[in-house]
């Protein structure tokens, strides 16, 4: 080899060194995963209702829920995950938690990354005065999330990361916040 060769060589040798630890460099400084970024819900316009007439009706928001979703995709059935709860929140409201509901499957590729989750709650949500779900909030860990918050204060969320969740958060007007007060189903 002759000197302008391997000169040659080495500055194309340097270069590749070069772009190798700025790449290297820049995927340790990158997050590793994406910032939260949560729906923004409308402030509650309405004082909480007391426990039964709020169970009642966001029982049925969650029941009707469900129906739309096991049929628009028929393969994933909902069973009860947890039973309905009543608790202080950290900021001293009473919040009633109707059942939470687990699905078989992971949603997300079944409903066309929630379209179809969409196409079939968003109806449902309009119907009990809740706006529709507007897409899925950036969330860490794989998760995939959409929330709808009505003007009561109460949301609804679908998570999922297989299998998939819905819950539903409500705050009450509750003397006690004593489960006691849940209305038996």
């Amino acid at each position: 080899m002759n000197g302008r060769t391997q000169s040659h060589l080495s500055s194309g040798v340097r270069t590749v060194f070069l772009i190798l630890v700025a790449t290297l460099m820049a995927g340790c400084t990158a997050p590793q995963q994406p910032p939260v970024a949560t729906s923004s819900a409308p402030p509650a316009t309405q004082a909480p209702a007391p426990v039964a007439e709020s169970f009642a009706k966001y029982e049925a928001l969650r029941a009707e829920m469900i129906a739309a979703l096991e049929a628009k995709m028929p393969d994933i059935s909902w069973t009860v995950d947890k039973p309905a709860t009543l608790a202080a929140s950290k900021d001293g409201r009473c919040l009633l938690t109707p059942q939470t509901m687990k699905s078989s499957a992971d949603v997300v590729e079944p409903s066309n990354h929630f379209a179809d989750i969409f196409a079939a709650g968003d109806p449902v949500l309009a119907r009990h005065g809740f706006p529709a779900f507007g897409g899925t909030d950036a969330v860490p860990g794989g998760w995939v999330v959409a929330r709808s918050t009505d003007a009561d204060g109460a949301t609804l969320t679908i998570e999922s990361k297989s299998p998939a969740y819905l819950r539903i958060s409500v705050p009450v007007d509750s003397p006690t916040c004593n489960a006691d007060e849940i209305p038996p189903k």
